[in-house]
């Protein structure tokens, strides 16, 4: 979610090259994460596999329609995008556990993989927050198995977009999006091994406020642009 506004607001990127970028960060950051839950047994292989393959339409349909995006409405949307994400973060909490696994309506798995593929295509975003009920509701999935396979999905999705987007590659400056990942990289694993003493909730929530804040602003440029 932070990726985009800071190669926009940060690194002078257009809205296409951010979002563009925007996949690679978010594909090292949900690979990386998903390592250690591999090891915890909390992914489902299979599953994940399903769901981005269902996806992979809409996500080659997203990186199709984002060029003709006007950019005010690129900026807008993905305003929309984070006030989404600010919501369900600011709302979250891990639901009763299901008793086990159940099956899924193929349609409806068809209808969410679709659609977030196509969120990921257009926006440069993973839509984790969107993936996790997801799993949830439609497999079935205790709360932290939704969230590592959810991961895979993620890292899955936005490799998937950044190929379909290789004929912009060239736009990019690639030193800068690497920055970012090996940034983030060494950062995870500083703060994974910290011992905060502010509670999780609470920075949940502050990062939740940060989002709406920026969408705001996000929403202001996107409306200036469109009045020029």
């Amino acid at each position: 979610m932070l990726a985009v506004p800071a190669f926009l607001y940060l690194f002078d990127f257009t809205p296409l090259q951010a979002t563009t970028a925007s996949l690679a960060v978010v594909a090292a950051s949900a690979g990386s994460g998903a390592i250690p839950r591999f090891r915890l047994g909390q992914v489902r292989q299979r599953q994940a596999v399903l769901f981005w393959v269902l996806g992979v339409a809409g996500t080659f349909a997203g990186t199709r329609l984002a060029p003709l995006v006007p950019e005010y409405a690129l900026i807008g949307g993905f305003s929309l995008v984070m006030v989404g994400a600010a919501i369900a973060m600011w709302r979250k909490g891990s639901p009763p556990e299901p008793d086990g696994s159940k099956s899924s309506s193929r349609w409806l798995t068809l209808i969410a993989a679709t659609g977030i593929g196509l969120l990921t295509g257009i926006f440069g975003v993973g839509g984790g927050f969107l993936v996790v009920p997801a799993l949830v509701l439609l497999f079935g999935f205790p709360f932290g198995v939704a969230a590592g396979t959810s991961l895979v999905i993620v890292a899955l999705n936005s490799i998937t977009a950044l190929v379909f987007k290789a004929d912009s590659w060239h736009e990019i400056p690639w030193q800068l999006p690497l920055i970012v990942i090996v940034g983030g990289l060494v950062g995870s694993v500083l703060s994974s091994r910290a011992n905060l003493a502010i509670s999780q909730r609470l920075l949940e929530r502050a990062f939740a406020g940060l989002l709406v804040l920026l969408a705001t602003g996000m929403v202001a440029e996107a409306m200036v642009m469109h009045g020029r």
